[in-house]
């Protein structure tokens, strides 16, 4: 990250807005994780956006002015059984935010996790595979508009530290949907998601 921050930095100049979208995400029940989907997912979906932060920090706080948004998840604020390693580092990437906010508001910089509900990704099951039309659930588009608001706030506001941005229609609820789509995988229905990658 340190290498990352500072090639991007010499090329655009200072680091202004820091976005973590990444993410990785293998779902099983505690009992059935392997070790290293766990560590995977934790480093990709906590400890990452935890390194970049603290490389950019300093200068956001020298500068007086920054936004840092990590990409959480609407299953990091809600227990959902089978959500294993991404639903626990989803909700502590919940927690490392409200921290960044709180040890920086004071200096102008602000931190806030966008927690979005059911997106449209090669991360998300089908929705045709949950007898949910494809136009109930967001796109990647809905959560940079999302994204690009907040940005958009003058300096006096604080939103946040979490943003849900949930699909309307509740049958594409985040947490609805992994559920069904665990019990289809469980009975043969469905494949797995199992994805390294965002």
């Amino acid at each position: 990250p340190a290498e990352a921050v500072a090639a991007t930095a010499a090329a655009l100049g200072p680091v202004g807005v820091l976005v973590c979208s990444a993410g990785a995400i293998r779902l099983a029940a505690i009992h059935e994780t392997e070790e290293r989907h766990w560590e995977r997912q934790v480093r990709v979906n906590l400890t990452v956006p935890f390194l970049l932060a603290r490389e950019v920090l300093p200068g956001m706080r020298e500068r007086r002015h920054g936004w840092i948004v990590n990409i959480g998840s609407g299953v990091g604020s809600e227990v959902v059984p089978g959500s294993g390693g991404y639903g626990v580092s989803k909700h502590a990437v919940e927690r490392l935010t409200e921290l960044v906010h709180e040890e920086n508001r004071d200096l102008g910089v602000r931190a806030v996790t966008v927690a979005p509900g059911w997106v449209a990704t090669r991360l998300a099951a089908r929705p045709a595979d949950l007898g949910v039309p494809e136009d109930e659930v967001l796109d990647a588009e809905d959560i940079a508009d999302t994204v690009a608001w907040l940005l958009d706030r003058p300096a006096r506001m604080s939103v946040g530290p979490l943003v849900r941005v949930e699909p309307t229609a509740s049958r594409a609820a985040a947490g609805d949907a992994m559920t069904r789509h665990l019990t289809r995988s469980r009975a043969g229905d469905a494949g797995p998601i199992a994805k390294e990658s965002r």
